[in-house]
């Protein structure tokens, strides 16, 4: 059986068993986990999308500066022009056209192919963050006051987030220093006095994101913060709707949520007023660095060191920088939510690997020394056992409702630590085997079992990839659903649904339970398989599981009772 490592994690999803647990399993088994998230070795691998996507960029923002400067020289040299009838018919008018049909073209086709480009290295860098995040997360320890709102925060909302970084941070923060220091430097070789004086302005502009991110960046953060919990108050008690309101609970988690939700609008307000403030700050100083700039050329107009028409370019590229710089008001946004991500992302760790012993053969014997049972912080737990159970042999775990039967499989699985006492494996403690010798050498069926949306064949497949039909056939006629299948239009190629809603609560089980029977364990634990049977085909699966698991060792734990039982050993668990 293959799960996920870490005690609370295998308690909060322990129907990976039989089944997903190939999958998991896989995962698992990938390549070590890193302390640490680093996006620059997730985006190495498609390192040329992204140098295309950021040249193509670059490309488009150079076009739209190329069109703002010759549109403004070719519109004010063409009027002018037309003033003059002596040069009205020598002006060429084919050579601007034809430059701003280029730069129109290309701003059009850069922007096309840079959107393309992008996206491709955007899903490309999430395919491998959520596979990075599945490794990470089917490796960690989570605790167990972590909720399930929570996980689904960074599994979707952080994930995406973190496309910001390379989207919404370095790219325009790249193009605009790019494109300016061009600018700057065309200017230069222009007129010199200008890109002294634009050279100011442009510091400027740059300090107004620095600003930004002093005042704001915290709040952000703790805005991306409050947006979790957000979360996690609307969809907790979601999911206890009907309890809590038949408990009256619903009208306080309600005004809880509703507490949350106006402090969460008034910290997006507030940051809506700092983008606004940042945005008009941008357009002020590049409005009065156009004005400045042309309040200093006009002496140079006088002096005609300088054309009207070359003036105006000048201006109308001056205005085309609000390309360039206006997305930056948002900057420490983008960069506080894809920090933010990444950080909450790091907080799953894995766990450390434990057990040194990963050689397990021959028979098997499990011994139980004075073993008692309980989940952490339960009131109470199960009263010791001492039992010693071969190969070949057959144990019918008994007891009321509550008294900690699946725990105790959960335990002989070594998801949970016992409570007290030592459970040895050929004659070693269990903890001391690595995981993946116990996934291997034991199999659990727990009462919650998982099928997911594809064909019959496919869920039982997830165990044994190779498996062919005739065995799926045989394995699911053990599990007593041989008339079942016969009856199946579409027979192993039958959809199952999300969930598994096409099959009922005991076709699901059984289903689970054909698929944890292609698995070659030594060990089975079978928590209540016979839920919903009759007692005829419950003793008929009994004689089969008995029949298949002569070499195994075998527990099953049930309140049923059954004719076979006389050649099963039966244990009567009790609470303290």
């Amino acid at each position: 059986m293959a799960y996920c490592t870490g005690t609370d994690c295998r308690q909060r999803h322990s129907d990976r068993n039989s089944g997903s647990s190939a999958v998991s399993g896989q995962l698992c088994a990938g390549e070590p986990m890193k302390d640490q998230l680093k996006l620059s070795a997730l985006m190495r691998p498609h390192w040329r999308w992204w140098l295309l996507s950021l040249a193509l960029g670059a490309l488009t923002l150079a076009s739209i500066m190329g069109l703002f400067t010759v549109s403004g020289w070719f519109i004010t040299a063409s009027a002018l022009a037309g003033l003059q009838l002596a040069s009205a018919g020598s002006f060429n008018y084919f050579g601007p056209a034809a430059l701003i049909r280029f730069f129109a073209i290309s701003r059009t086709a850069g922007r096309y192919f840079e959107r393309l480009s992008s996206h491709n290295a955007i899903l490309l860098l999430l395919q491998q963050l959520r596979l990075w995040f599945m490794r990470r997360f089917l490796a960690s320890s989570v605790q167990p006051d972590t909720k399930s709102a929570d996980l689904l925060q960074k599994l979707i909302t952080d994930i995406d987030r973190l496309d910001q970084w390379p989207l919404r941070v370095i790219a325009p923060v790249f193009w605009a220093c790019l494109i300016s220091a061009g600018w700057l430097t065309l200017l230069w070789f222009w007129q010199n006095d200008l890109a002294q004086l634009a050279f100011c302005y442009l510091l400027g502009l740059l300090l107004v994101p620095v600003f930004a991110v002093l005042l704001g960046y915290s709040r952000a953060c703790t805005l991306v913060e409050m947006a979790s919990q957000r979360r996690q108050e609307l969809l907790e008690p979601l999911s206890a709707l009907t309890m809590l309101q038949l408990h009256q609970g619903w009208t306080a988690a309600e005004q809880q949520w509703q507490q949350t939700e106006q402090q969460y609008q008034k910290l997006v307000w507030r940051q809506s007023v700092l983008d606004l403030c940042c945005q008009f700050l941008l357009l002020s100083i590049l409005a009065l660095m156009a004005f400045h700039l042309l309040w200093t050329a006009l002496p140079l107009l006088q002096q005609q060191q300088i054309s009207i028409a070359a003036l105006v370019a000048m201006l109308m590229s001056t205005l085309a920088l609000t390309e360039l710089w206006l997305p930056l008001a948002t900057l420490y946004r983008h960069l506080a939510d894809s920090l933010m991500a990444k950080q909450r992302l790091d907080q799953i760790q894995p766990q450390v690997p434990k057990g040194s012993l990963h050689h397990l053969s021959g028979p098997l014997t499990l011994e139980l020394q004075q073993v008692s049972v309980a989940y952490p912080d339960a009131i109470q737990q199960t009263s010791a056992v001492n039992y010693q159970l071969k190969s070949g042999e057959m144990l019918w775990l008994q007891g009321p409702s509550g008294v900690g039967k699946s725990t105790f499989l959960c335990t002989l699985a070594g998801w949970l630590q016992p409570a007290s006492g030592r459970i040895l494996l050929n004659g070693q403690e269990l903890q001391l085997y690595q995981d993946s010798t116990l996934r291997h050498h034991i199999g659990l069926l727990s009462q919650q079992v998982s099928l997911f949306n594809m064909s019959l064949a496919a869920n039982l497949r997830l165990a044994k990839p190779q498996a062919s039909d005739e065995e799926l056939r045989q394995v699911l006629a053990d599990a007593q659903l041989e008339q079942w299948l016969t009856h199946l239009p579409l027979g192993l190629d039958t959809e199952l649904g999300e969930y598994g809603v096409a099959v009922s609560g005991g076709q699901a089980r059984r289903i689970a339970l054909a698929r944890l029977l292609l698995q070659p364990h030594q060990i089975l634990l079978l928590d209540e398989p016979f839920v919903g049977l009759d007692p005829a085909t419950a003793d008929q699966l009994f004689q089969i599981l008995s029949r298949r698991c002569s070499q195994q060792i075998l527990i099953i734990a049930s309140h049923q009772s059954l004719p076979a039982l006389k050649n099963c050993q039966q244990l009567q668990l009790k609470l303290l």
